[in-house]
């Protein structure tokens, strides 16, 4: 076969011009326009940001660029040049010395990108050695230690000796990066690096991919769906929707004054935590199947301000002052489209009433569920004869250490902290899949204590069930995808309610979906029909058919686009003042906690260190690890605020550290710190700093509260 050469093109200050990509992949007979003309450039030391709900293009954009496209899929036109050299038509063996020695790979599950069979370093050597022949293994070694120096993993000389499991979430991730910088690449694509991280974890890969932009002079191609991460990394935007750059332009430009109502819609949908409102901005519909198109602005069916013209002629991507947009209603002068016309905030008629009424029945309402020293052990250790033939001890871990809280009916108690921090084991606990190791549970007078045994347990789970509901985090996985919908919302009511008769089962379905804004026809339906946001939906249908009381909602939204997110946000509101319903929520978007919640409780290693009122916490957090989370969150409005750096990981539970666990990445630690353990104690409350209720506490467990 004859090779194909690089194609010379005139050679630009960009490392990476996109001109009129096009990619179409036929699947089962028909052909699809997934990507539609897409244009873009990177400048060397540039960071791009692409954002746009799930479907938009962005990941298919990466995968065009770098020649990863997937079976069935083909560029059906346009260019991809880089470094001034067209790569769209090279031949499979061209692009893969391309790929890491000129262009890196950042994706999103670092566990797929890493093998499981071969130590990190050797990994990071056999990159270098594949793309750097010249260079010596000794050498390549010495550069796989640095780089992961340079990527924030201590010890990198005992790491790089260790296997990808051995390594966290964060730390691996890192560990991909040097990966994509083995070969001094000089364009990252970096395809949602950060999506499935802690708050601090991803603020500590949004300053290292700036440095590397900053120092190294690497441009990066960031593609996600967090506007947040946008605006605190990259230098300029390009939102995608139905596979066209529909605007385009520098960071502040775009962010502060978006000039499509896409953007728009995006911007208003997610939650702020310094002019906090009751509803977000929601964009009905979704994004519409790449074999359908709709005529015109491919966004006019889900725009409240299209016009005849939108419907009928697509508009093109045309400067419009600072940024350039595809949209009829912008203004060549840069004035944005006013909100008054787009009109994203969703009609909450009625509600006003419900309220006030929630707000005063708050401030007197009793607890209807507490907590009281909960704990729960877990027994890690290898099985007896591997202990015996190599003289280990048995090991345990104390995953929710002596936690005492109350959660007053109708109220949303939020838990907040960084992965292996608790709080899903301890929703577990509350929901009643696990049984406590040591202190007990109160819901609504039902009593459940560690000393009571199984026995206790299995009455307690009786007693709390169809009362006490749990909505998981990926609803796909918690559906059986051979049921249809009608029998996935009916399957606990029939367990439930045996002597309920079919016709009062699907009537209670019916009502079940109606609640949350599904069409009958939808019943019939199986799970892989909908969207993400439409699962969602019916998980939280599914919890709501037995009537509950209680919801625990363990990262229900931390899967979905910002646009899905605030549907399902909005109807857990609206749910809570229709209904009373209690929720317990958990997240690790300290914005969507801030948006939800009406109290916040911080959990560390298994321990709770902060319980206050939502606003108290946010605008006057006293424990240092509390700053520390909120100082990491992402902000759209200022980006380049001064903050406390992220520092270290959470510590492994099988050795927690002496004293405060939270004493090694503490910046007020002292020698006293590494002794004592604090205690969760009450600190003085001032009503000034955000008292939802008039008997709103606040209690803090460190030694040096800020």
């Amino acid at each position: 076969m004859q090779q194909t050469t690089c194609t010379p093109v005139e050679r630009t200050e960009n490392i990476l011009e996109v001109r009129g990509l096009s990619v179409e992949i036929t699947s089962r007979g028909r052909t699809s326009t997934i990507l539609n003309g897409v244009d873009f450039t990177i400048a060397a030391g540039e960071v791009l940001g692409m954002v746009g709900e799930s479907g938009a293009g962005k990941s298919m954009t990466g995968s065009a660029v770098l020649g990863l496209l997937p079976p069935g899929a083909r560029i059906s036109a346009g260019e991809v040049i880089l470094e001034g050299r067209r790569i769209d038509q090279l031949t499979e063996s061209e692009r893969t010395r391309i790929r890491g020695r000129t262009i890196g790979a950042i994706f999103q599950d670092p566990l797929t990108s890493l093998d499981p069979l071969m130590k990190v370093g050797d990994q990071i050597v056999e990159t270098i050695c594949a793309h750097r022949p010249e260079v010596s293994k000794t050498n390549a070694h010495r550069r796989a230690v640095a780089l992961l120096a340079e990527t924030g993993i201590p010890s990198p000389e005992v790491r790089a000796n260790q296997y990808p499991h051995e390594f966290s979430g964060g730390m691996r991730q890192r560990v991909v990066i040097a990966l994509a910088l083995a070969a001094d690449p000089k364009l990252i694509i970096a395809d949602e690096p950060t999506t499935a991280l802690d708050v601090s974890i991803q603020a500590q890969i949004i300053t290292l991919l700036k440095r590397l932009a900053r120092e190294h002079g690497t441009s990066v191609l960031l593609i996600t769906h967090d506007m947040g991460v946008i605006a605190e990394t990259a230098d300029r935007v390009a939102v995608l929707y139905s596979g066209e750059v529909v605007e385009t332009g520098p960071v502040e430009s775009v962010l502060s004054r978006p000039q499509h109502p896409y953007t728009k819609g995006l911007m208003g949908a997610i939650p702020d935590i310094n002019a906090p409102g009751l509803w977000l901005e929601q964009i009905e519909g979704s994004m519409p199947d790449p074999s359908a198109r709709p005529e015109g602005c491919p966004f006019h069916p889900r725009c409240r301000a299209a016009t005849e013209e939108c419907r009928t002629k697509r508009p093109p991507l045309m400067p419009m002052g600072t940024s350039d947009a595809a949209c009829w209603l912008a203004s060549p002068t840069g004035r944005a489209v006013p909100d008054s016309i787009v009109r994203f905030h969703p009609k909450r008629r009625g509600l006003e009433k419900s309220i006030e009424e929630r707000s005063a029945r708050l401030a007197e309402a009793p607890d209807i569920l507490s907590v009281h020293e909960l704990s729960r052990t877990f027994d890690v250790s290898a099985p007896w004869l591997t202990r015996w033939l190599t003289r280990t001890p048995r090991r345990f871990v104390r995953a929710v250490d002596g936690v005492t809280f109350g959660v007053r009916r109708g109220e949303t108690l939020a838990l907040v902290g960084e992965s292996g921090c608790g709080k899903s084991t301890l929703a577990r606990l509350l929901a009643g899949l696990y049984a406590p190791s040591a202190g007990g549970i109160n819901f609504d007078g039902f009593f459940e204590d560690a000393a009571g045994g199984r026995a206790e347990h299995t009455t307690f789970e009786r007693e709390i069930a169809g009362r006490l509901n749990m909505i998981f985090q990926d609803p796909y996985a918690s559906l059986n995808p051979r049921m249809r919908i009608a029998d996935v919302i009916a399957e606990p009511l029939a367990t439930l309610h045996p002597d309920w008769a079919k016709s009062e089962i699907e009537a209670r379905v019916r009502e079940a979906a109606e609640l949350v804004r599904l069409p009958e026809s939808a019943l019939e339906k199986y799970p892989h029909q909908f969207s993400g946001g439409q699962r969602q939906r019916i998980s939280i249908a599914r919890a709501l058919a037995a009537r509950p009381e209680f919801l625990i909602c363990d990262e229900p939204t931390s899967a979905l686009d910002v646009s899905v997110q605030a549907q399902v946000l909005n109807l857990m509101k609206e749910l809570q003042l229709e209904f009373g319903i209690t929720y317990v929520f958990i997240s690790h978007n300290l914005a969507v906690v801030h948006h939800m919640s009406d109290r916040v409780g911080v959990m560390y290693l298994g321990r709770l260190v902060e319980l206050a009122p939502r606003d108290a916490l946010f605008h006057d957090p006293k424990h240092p690890y509390s700053r520390m989370l909120l100082d990491a969150i992402p902000h759209l409005k200022n980006p380049g605020r001064s903050r406390t750096p992220v520092q270290g990981e959470v510590p492994s539970p099988l050795n927690p550290p002496s004293g405060c666990a939270f004493h090694p990445r503490c910046p007020r630690a002292t020698p006293e710190c590494a002794k004592t353990t604090p205690q969760l104690t009450p600190v003085r409350f001032v009503k000034s700093v955000g008292a939802s209720n008039p008997g709103d506490e606040r209690f803090v467990a460190c030694l040096h509260p800020l």
